[in-house]
């Protein structure tokens, strides 16, 4: 099979995938509106039963995959129909849930994580089938639900059916990610009620009643709210500081609207027009002083060298991306990206030991492994072939910073759908794939396909 041809057909099929991927945006599959996620999930399975690929909806519609050819050789393909919430809805220059085709591109909430890449990845699918061979091993598209969130689809997946012998999962970059960060993800609570109560009792000034920041656990906040109240009149006002929310994969991207918060009543104070010293405030304080470089300096947990192996892994990063007073405590997410040969048990320990300086304890943790996956390995190379074949460019494996189902199974890395030089608007308002780019996709997951599945050699 040739790369022309691939692209005769793809380029033939151009408007029903467009149309398709409209479609699919339009389903609001917010990771917690667990309707919506299954009908988003229903909606690919049955658009790859109707390619005449075999297509199930497994463990009660937690995950589905789609599969086509034999073999006892599977690749896989791993890719989630979940996305997360619109954010600042405000700042979207359109509707986030109703697909836009604007200016070569398609923007809405989910056109590049990652429903972008299923169509582009079930194309490649079907075009491999129609301008190869016959497929000489197994093909699968596993899709998850819940990958913004806890992951509760995979763990159970991986618990109960075969996992393939090697594959990619298109969420992420261009070139090939071979290695991945790992993440913990925690929250700090901390007790408030007495002694911010007794801040009242001096009947002057403001005092600071709430804060809310933050809509994931992995993106930084774009906005930030404190509400203050004036002690004598009870009149209270909010004060609102707006940053610009990312994906907290890379924080450095964007603003973090919590640390601006901070700044902002620190500016306060200096006017004379700070709320009165309180545990809330301090948190906020502490919170700015702990984690405002990002990189845990404060915090006694900086990475030291970047490399491993030989090979850039990068260092630790964390991110506070929610902050919120509820039921007399305040909860403060932390988001951590830790490099491969780091040991996760000494972040969590770092963070224990900073809650509990400040009368806090840990809960709802979480860790991730980070991935290392050698650049030998056969399949890898019958990927680079066909990056390179389509793009014109060389190869190279990098360092994936975000975290992706290539943590869910051994021998699965990182691989598209963004190419070097593009925006990553991942988890960020105006989210847009380029048609281009969406098709080039799907030129190169096909020539790779070709190349694994249409072999009678092993790629393992």
């Amino acid at each position: 099979m040739e790369e022309k041809q691939v692209k005769s057909w793809l380029g033939e099929n151009r408007s029903r995938m467009l149309d398709d991927l409209c479609r699919f945006v339009e389903i609001p599959s917010v990771s917690n509106d667990r309707e919506n996620v299954r009908r988003a999930l229903d909606f690919i399975l049955e658009l790859g039963a109707s390619m005449g690929f075999h297509a199930e909806a497994l463990l009660d519609g937690q995950a589905g995959v789609i599969e086509a050819g034999g073999g006892d050789e599977v690749l896989g393909i791993l890719a989630h129909v979940d996305v997360v919430d619109a954010g600042d809805r405000s700042v979207w220059r359109t509707e986030p849930f109703q697909a836009v085709v604007r200016d070569g591109s398609v923007y809405g909430r989910g056109t590049l994580d990652d429903k972008g890449a299923i169509i582009a990845s079930l194309y490649a699918m079907k075009a491999a089938a129609e301008c190869g061979g016959p497929f000489r091993k197994k093909v699968q598209l596993i899709l998850g639900t819940q990958e913004e969130v806890d992951w509760t689809d995979m763990r159970a997946y991986v618990k109960k059916y075969p996992l393939p012998d090697y594959g990619f999962t298109p969420d992420g970059e261009f070139p090939i990610c071979n290695i991945e960060k790992g993440g913990v993800d925690v929250d700090l609570m901390f007790p408030l009620g007495e002694e911010d109560a007794a801040c009242e009792q001096t009947g002057r000034g403001f005092r600071l009643i709430s804060l809310e920041a933050g809509t994931a656990q992995n993106i930084v906040p774009g906005s930030c709210t404190a509400v203050l109240e004036e002690m004598e009149t009870k009149i209270r006002r909010e004060v609102r500081t707006v940053g610009k929310a990312v994906h907290s994969c890379q924080p450095e991207k964007g603003e973090n609207a919590i640390f601006l918060m901070a700044r902002e009543l620190r500016k306060r104070e200096r006017d004379g027009l700070a709320p009165e010293d309180s545990q809330l405030l301090r948190l906020l304080y502490m919170v700015d002083e702990k984690f405002g470089d990002l990189y845990g300096k404060a915090l006694g947990m900086e990475s030291g060298s970047e490399y491993y192996n030989g090979e850039f892994v990068h260092r630790n990063v964390f991110s506070p991306t929610i902050f919120r007073t509820e039921g007399g405590e305040a909860r403060v997410h932390i988001n951590v990206r830790f490099p491969y040969g780091t040991d996760p048990r000494e972040i969590l320990e770092g963070l224990r030991r900073t809650a509990e300086s400040c009368g806090g304890r840990l809960e709802n943790q979480s860790v991730l492994p980070a991935v290392y996956v050698s650049r030998e390995r056969p399949f890898l190379k019958a990927c680079a072939q066909a990056y390179e074949e389509v793009t014109g460019t060389e190869n190279e494996f990098v360092l994936a910073y975000g975290g992706s189902y290539a943590k869910a199974m051994p021998n699965v890395v990182s691989w598209g759908p963004i190419f070097p030089g593009e925006e990553d608007t991942c988890h960020q308002e105006n989210e847009y794939i380029s048609i281009e780019s969406l098709m080039a996709n799907a030129q190169i997951f096909a020539l790779t396909i070709e190349k694994i599945a249409c072999s009678e050699e092993s790629f393992r």
